[in-house]
């Protein structure tokens, strides 16, 4: 059974999040342009033996936009409301924090702040090889502004995550397009956050925690590959996990994939 619940943020913004399951309590946290729907087909999976938290960040479903201006600090505060509720329905620490993309430097960024017992991170856009944005936020601020929503779109998934013409052809005839397209502005402030983070990933080397790394075959060097491959050397103890054939979006197309792996490290 799916139960809706929702918490209170440090600055007084409603988070909102889906309850399933039983067992030991995950949080999952979604990236840009996306909700937590995105988490939903791995975290049904994983409900046998877990209970699993797929938590709206803020500006999505049925969270609030946020009382104070948009930053990673409001990010961080937002899962720590989250793993709070958790801990206390659970009666204990949670088993783990899991974050896909943006969502996976929220996690990241979270967890030195407020330890967890294990955290798994999926493709963080880290700008360890360049900015994430750089030159052409500026033409997708603009499409947005002009309502071009479909141009700012192909722009995004052109240029920040460096998907190829024709697999952005298939989005565009794709059931999730209208969804992509209500979330296209929120992608703005996130882009900008990325944009402004310190390239050097040295800061993660103070988790104190097993890390699960997962990283699809067929996701591009930039800005994926090459700032997972930074990571890992960054936390040289952590385990990295291939997902054979896949790309960034492998816990929505292969979700059996992603919820095994996740399993075997919790595990292990």
């Amino acid at each position: 059974m799916i139960t809706e619940g929702a918490v209170t943020s440090a600055d007084g913004t409603r988070i909102g999040y889906r309850r399933l399951g039983s067992g030991p309590a995950l949080v999952f946290v979604h990236g840009s342009i996306s909700t937590h729907t995105d988490w939903m087909r791995v975290a049904k999976l994983l409900a046998p033996r877990y209970t699993c938290y797929a938590m709206d960040r803020r500006g999505r479903g049925r969270s609030g936009n946020g009382r104070s201006a948009h930053s990673l600090e409001r990010e961080y505060e937002d899962i720590a409301a989250v793993l709070n509720e958790a801990e206390i329905a659970q009666g204990g620490p949670i088993a783990c924090l899991i974050g896909h993309s943006f969502g996976a430097i929220c996690a990241l960024g979270a967890a030195l702040r407020h330890p967890v017992p294990r955290l798994v991170v999926y493709e963080p856009p880290l700008p360890t090889g360049g900015p994430i944005a750089g030159e052409f936020l500026e033409p997708y601020k603009r499409a947005i502004t002009e309502g071009d929503l479909d141009l700012a779109l192909e722009i995004g998934l052109s240029h920040f995550t460096r998907l190829p013409a024709v697999a952005i052809l298939a989005m565009r005839v794709s059931k999730a397009w209208p969804r992509l397209r209500t979330l296209a502005a929120s992608w703005i402030r996130e882009l900008e956050a990325m944009d402004t983070l310190d390239p050097s990933v040295d800061r993660y080397t103070a988790l104190d925690c097993p890390v699960l790394m997962l990283v699809g075959s067929r996701s591009p060097e930039h800005p994926l590959r090459d700032a997972s491959r930074a990571l890992a050397t960054a936390l040289p103890g952590a385990r990295v996990e291939t997902i054979e054939g896949q790309g960034h979006m492998a816990a929505r197309n292969a979700p059996e994939q992603v919820a095994r792996l996740i399993e075997s490290f919790l595990s292990a």
